[in-house]
């Protein structure tokens, strides 16, 4: 694993940051995709070590994905990821996970809202030849890691050596080798809703306590609560993914980025699959009642050996 882990682009596996900025980008029908992609790339670890002179604290990191429409037509000599495919549009009643447009994502972490703001702006330059920079979302640790909700966000995070099985890709092309699959969606909260609802239940439907962060029991949680529809099993075993969830927006409208890594998609397809659609016992995942589902994108975050290509071309 430590050969793996060496491969990964560094936001992929550390800890969320307390400032980050989502840019997700659409590509020109008309632009010399493939003969400029390269560029764009490279470009990107100069703007990485250019900002980070100006305050080596704040661990800035910029990591970039392509999505199953970008990939063919950017690297047309290059192997697609094997499990890259478009995000699937779920439906089950009134609940919706849209599949939105998005072929490229590059997500920029740091302690520090204004350096990532300056490289999200030469970023957007760098890559105006190839694609319009379509959402610019601004997101932030709010309080001790909660959701505008007001309950921690991902407690159950895997760490060290099972974080790194968990999020990296092994079994592929070499060039694949410690990449990561990512999907994101972008929630807004329904506040006014979820304001109504007693301290109680808010738990019951997070299935965790409010105030210090610990799990409902078994005998307690309901089967609809969130932690227990969101959770993945083979076997009786859990299996993880890595959550880099972080709270988006203002007073009049706010919610949260899911942003989740995972060595094979259809881990969090299965979890997403499971909260929306009701089971036999008409039971789904009772978050949905109080936050939508506005964007749905699933991209493939290359290993450093697949973008340090490009740096000698």
């Amino acid at each position: 694993m430590t050969q793996v882990y060496s491969l990964a682009q560094p936001g992929v596996l550390s800890n969320p940051s307390s400032h980050v900025e989502y840019l997700t980008f659409s590509l020109l029908s008309q632009a010399e995709l493939k003969d400029t992609i390269g560029d764009s790339i490279t470009n990107l670890s100069g703007i990485e070590k250019s900002i980070n002179q100006k305050d080596l604290t704040a661990g800035l990191t910029i990591s970039i994905g392509f999505s199953a429409n970008a990939w063919p037509k950017l690297f047309p000599d290059q192997p697609m990821p094997a499990e890259l495919h478009a995000f699937p549009d779920m439906r089950n009643g009134e609940r919706h996970f849209p599949s939105t447009v998005g072929d490229i994502f590059v997500m920029i972490k740091s302690e520090r809202i204004d350096l990532n703001f300056q490289a999200a702006k030469y970023i957007r330059n760098s890559f105006s030849p190839i694609a319009c920079l379509i959402e610019d979302i601004q997101a932030y640790k709010y309080l001790d890691n909660r959701d505008m909700i007001d309950f921690v966000d991902g407690t159950e995070n895997p760490t060290g050596d099972e974080r790194v099985e968990a999020v990296l890709v092994v079994d592929d092309a070499e060039l694949h080798k410690g990449g990561s699959y990512l999907h994101v969606q972008r929630y807004v909260d329904k506040q006014g809703h979820w304001d109504k609802q007693s301290t109680e239940y808010q738990e019951q439907v997070i299935g965790r306590t409010k105030m210090d962060n610990v799990e409902l029991s078994d005998d307690v949680k309901p089967a609809w609560a969130h932690n227990a529809k969101s959770k993945v099993e083979i076997n009786g075993e859990e299996i993880k993914m890595l959550r880099q969830n972080r709270p988006y927006g203002n007073a009049m409208e706010h919610g949260t980025m899911f942003v989740g890594f995972a060595a094979t998609p259809s881990i969090i397809e299965t979890s997403l699959s499971q909260m929306i659609n009701a089971d036999e016992n008409g039971h789904y995942d009772r978050l949905l009642d109080f936050v939508e589902a506005k964007t749905g994108c699933l991209f493939f975050m290359p290993s450093k050996a697949f973008l340090e290509q490009f740096d000698d071309e």
